[in-house]
């Protein structure tokens, strides 16, 4: 990005004609990255400054807010994309993926390195990529934009999916649950349905507090969806 800007004659162009290029080419040049790696901080402000000074072509205006710059048209700004929030969002399609399964690759990342069961409760350190790591950090943030609407129970894990409410059972009660059920950890949603209700062993009070929570969940023969 360096080099292509710095072989460019930045003052001898109108302002309009830099912001195209650093529209057009700069900013398009890390996408590649950013769909890859979460990138750390400092690379991120040395790509900006690079875009900030060809911009300004030397200008002296380098005391403009650089969030300023990267508002959209609509609220009045030049609609340079924020390298920060474009690569976490270029991550979160890769999320996406995985948890509709619309790829090739998603699949080969369910058989190899994620199952569907375990994909929000999967530890960091585990997991040998260095960029699935980075990725799986953004699990947070992709849950605040998920929802799921459960069906006929096929496709949700009982324990791990968001399901109730926007949390998964583990998230609210923990592994005893789990083992209070005696269903295992591969259990399903459609497990605990029996004659289109769903039944809880009431064996402990966790149980009783969850059958109560989910009664008011409806049951279909349509298929779960994530939205």
């Amino acid at each position: 990005m360096l080099a292509r800007a710095n072989s460019w004659v930045s003052k001898a162009l109108p302002f309009a004609g830099r912001l195209q290029l650093v529209k057009s080419t700069l900013v398009s040049m890390q996408t590649y990255w950013c769909s890859t790696f979460l990138l750390p901080v400092s690379i991120l402000k040395a790509c900006e400054k690079v875009l900030r000074e060809f911009l300004w072509g030397g200008c002296g205006r380098n005391n403009v807010k650089w969030k300023e710059v990267c508002k959209p048209l609509k609220e009045g700004g030049p609609g340079i994309k924020d390298m920060k929030t474009w690569n976490k969002t270029l991550l979160l399609k890769h999320i996406w993926q995985v948890l509709v399964d619309q790829s090739l690759w998603a699949k080969w990342c369910h058989a190899y390195l994620l199952s569907r069961h375990n994909f929000w409760t999967a530890p960091v350190r585990g997991l040998l990529s260095w960029s699935w790591r980075q990725t799986l950090r953004l699990r947070s943030l992709a849950r605040e934009h998920l929802i799921y609407q459960c069906g006929n129970g096929e496709l949700f894990s009982l324990w791990y999916d968001p399901w109730v409410q926007g949390e998964s059972i583990h998230a609210l009660y923990g592994h005893r649950v789990i083992y209070d059920t005696g269903f295992g950890k591969m259990a399903r949603v459609k497990d605990i349905i029996w004659e289109g209700e769903r039944c809880w062993p009431q064996t402990s009070g966790d149980l009783i507090d969850l059958q109560q929570r989910v009664s008011s969940i409806p049951i279909s023969t349509a298929p779960d969806r994530i939205f």
